[in-house]
C-alpha cells in the first residue's frame, strides 16, 4: 500500500511539474513579445540633414558622368529638386546597378533613384518600399540601319535579342512569351553598351533598351536604327527600405511639389526632351 501511494505521489508531481513548466513556457512568449518598432526613416534622415542617393551613372541621360568625373543626368537634377524640397542636403553614392538594392538593405545609402522600375526593385529584393511613379519609360528595339525584317515587335519571333540583364529591358524581353512572341535566344549582358556592339558585330539580331538611352546615345547614328514600337512600358521609382513608409511619404510629397512648380518639367525639357 506504502509503495502504490508513493508511485501516485510522484506521479503527481511529475504533472505538477510539467504543468508548470508549460505556464513558464507560455508566459516567457508572452514575456519576450515586443512591440513594432517605430517607422524613424525620416526622422533619421532628417536628424543628419542629408539624403545619401544611390545611382549606377552608366545610363544616359538619367545618369552619366561629364568630361570632369561628374555625375549628371535627369536623375541627378531630379533629386537634387527633391532635396532642395525637403530641405536636405543630398550626396550622391555611384553604386553598380547589381549592387543597388543590397547597399539599400545595408543601410549604405537612404534612397535609389536610378531609372529603377518596380519589377527590378522586387527582382533584387521584396523587401522595398517604393515611391510614386516619377517617369514612365518605354522599352523599345534597336537594330542595324541594313535590317528590314525587323519593323515591330511582332518580328522578333524567332530572333536572337540582346539586352542588358536584370533591367526593365530584361523583364519586357522575357514577357514576350506571354505575348505569343517567341525568340530564338534571350543574350543577357552586364552593360548595354555591350549588347549594342554585339548588334553592330551581328551576333545578336536586336536589342531591347530604353527609349531614353536609345535615343540619347544611338539616334543620328547611321550604324542603327531606332524601331519604335514599345515592348514594354514601364514606371520609374524612387526604392526606399521595406518599412521605410514615413520617408516614402515625404518623397512622395516633395515630388508632388516639384511637379506642380514645374522644376520636374525642366528637368524632362533639359535632358529626357527629344530635340
Amino acid at each position: 500500500m506504502n509503495n502504490i501511494r508513493k508511485t501516485f505521489l510522484f506521479i503527481v508531481t511529475i504533472i505538477l511539474c510539467v504543468g508548470a513548466v508549460g505556464c513558464s513556457s507560455n508566459g516567457d512568449i508572452e514575456d519576450s513579445s515586443k512591440p513594432e518598432k517605430a517607422d524613424t526613416s525620416w526622422s533619421d534622415v532628417q536628424k543628419k540633414g542629408e539624403m545619401v542617393v544611390a545611382m549606377c551613372p552608366e545610363y544616359p541621360p538619367f545618369a552619366m558622368r561629364d568630361k570632369k568625373g561628374d555625375v549628371e543626368g535627369f536623375n541627378v537634377d531630379f533629386a537634387k529638386a527633391l532635396s532642395e524640397e525637403l530641405d536636405l542636403k543630398v550626396t550622391f553614392k555611384d553604386t553598380p546597378w547589381e549592387g543597388l538594392v543590397a547597399g539599400l538593405q545595408k543601410g549604405d545609402h537612404d534612397m535609389i533613384i536610378s531609372a529603377m522600375s518596380p519589377q527590378e526593385a522586387t527582382q533584387a529584393s521584396d523587401n522595398v518600399s517604393m515611391s510614386d511613379p516619377y517617369y514612365k519609360l518605354s522599352d523599345i528595339i534597336v537594330v542595324n540601319s541594313k535590317n528590314t525584317d525587323i519593323t515591330s515587335k511582332e518580328d522578333l519571333e524567332g530572333k536572337t535579342i540582346g539586352v542588358q540583364a536584370s533591367t526593365s529591358s530584361d523583364v519586357a524581353a522575357e514577357e514576350l512569351a506571354k505575348k505569343g512572341i517567341k525568340v530564338k535566344e534571350i543574350r543577357k549582358f552586364n552593360r548595354t553598351p555591350e549588347a549594342i556592339l554585339d548588334l553592330q558585330n551581328d551576333r545578336v539580331d536586336a536589342v531591347i533598351v530604353g527609349y531614353a538611352y536609345a535615343v540619347s546615345q544611338l539616334n543620328g547614328n547611321k550604324d542603327f536604327k531606332i524601331v519604335n514600337d514599345p515592348v514594354q512600358v514601364c514606371d520609374l521609382v524612387v526604392v526606399m527600405n521595406g518599412g521605410a513608409d514615413e520617408l516614402t511619404k515625404k518623397v512622395n510629397e516633395a515630388m508632388k511639389a516639384v511637379k506642380d512648380k514645374g522644376t520636374y518639367d525642366d528637368c524632362v525639357k533639359k535632358w529626357l526632351e527629344i530635340k
